[in-house]
């Protein structure tokens, strides 16, 4: 953290020495500069270009393997809640999800959000029937 504060500083102007420290930049670009990290700290990580908002939620209910989302170069996040009864094994990439086989087990009123960046298949299948929310970020 000491580094990036030093970048940011360095970056307004030069400091002067004396009895205190001075910083030579103009008021405006520091209150902007104030704006922007406390928007940062408030949104933990900002995502670029996040407006379309993507698809959902929408239903995943199947008993045998299924595709809860398919593969999609332009996702940013995908959140899966399951809203059923049962537990959803929930498998990330092209293998087929199995009550044995699974990246990540829900449980009823659990909450996934699939790892930032991942664009590959996502795919799942309930033990006995439910109902899962789905909805993609793009």
């Amino acid at each position: 953290m000491g580094r990036q504060w030093n970048t940011i500083i360095e970056s307004l102007g030069p400091l002067s020495g004396g009895t205190g420290l001075s910083i030579n930049a103009n008021l405006t670009e520091l209150e902007a500069l104030v704006t922007t990290l406390q928007a940062d700290v408030a949104d933990g990580v900002r995502i670029p270009n996040a407006t379309t908002g993507g698809t959902g939620p929408t239903d995943f209910t199947s008993t045998s393997y299924g595709t809860i989302a398919t593969a999609s170069t332009g996702r940013l996040g995908c959140t899966i809640f399951n809203s059923g009864p049962g537990n959803l094994h929930v498998m990330l990439g092209t293998a087929t999800a199995s009550t044995t086989a699974f990246t990540v087990r829900l449980s009823a009123g659990d909450y996934y959000e699939v790892p930032f960046n991942y664009t590959g298949l996502i795919g799942g299948i309930f033990a006995t029937a439910g109902t899962a929310r789905v909805t993609e970020v793009s």
